[in-house]
């Protein structure tokens, strides 16, 4: 089975994440084709796709909701899976409310979006721009001390769960 894995990550947090999928996907005797979302000329050829983005005030970057557009109907054609990274999912309902405010629901229909994946991912305060850490102290509940949340938070052991279902998917597909 070849496998388009294509990214949109501000800051290498989710390319990262890309990477691990696509081996874990490897291992299962997938063909794997990583990239970022900027870098994808075509999805013809693929018999699935993975699409990550980071989520950066309160929606997915701006190329990957220009990726969705430019191959929209190449995308509802086949598998079409989607994972997100943001720190929200720290939260008690962080896992909900991204499922709720973050990922646009009629796209997903629209596209035929089999499954979401949510992970945490990594906020390095120092690697932000001010405009950054701004967005994110509008967003912020109060419940955590900020400098607690300057760390590596991705659960690899979820994100396997998670390529390992898509895989099995892919493979009875």
């Amino acid at each position: 089975m070849k496998v388009l894995i294509a990214y949109a990550s501000a800051h290498g947090s989710t390319a990262e994440v890309a990477q691990f999928i696509g081996q874990v996907l490897e291992e299962r005797g997938s063909d794997v084709t990583i990239a970022s979302v900027d870098d994808v000329q075509k999805v013809d050829g693929y018999d699935a796709v993975i699409a990550g983005s980071a989520i950066h005030a309160g929606m997915w970057l701006t190329p990957m909701s220009r990726f969705l557009d430019r191959f929209e109907r190449e995308l509802a054609s086949r598998p079409l899976y989607l994972f997100i990274t943001c720190i929200r999912v720290l939260e008690p309902d962080g896992y909900e409310h991204a499922l709720q405010y973050y990922v646009h629901q009629e796209t997903l229909q629209q596209l035929g979006v089999r499954e979401v994946g949510v992970f945490a991912g990594k906020l390095r305060l120092d690697a932000i721009d001010m405009r950054e850490r701004w967005t994110l102290s509008l967003r912020y509940d109060g419940g955590v001390i900020p400098g607690e949340f300057n760390d590596d938070f991705r659960d690899w052991d979820a994100i396997r769960d998670w390529a390992i279902k898509v895989g099995e998917r892919l493979e009875s597909a």
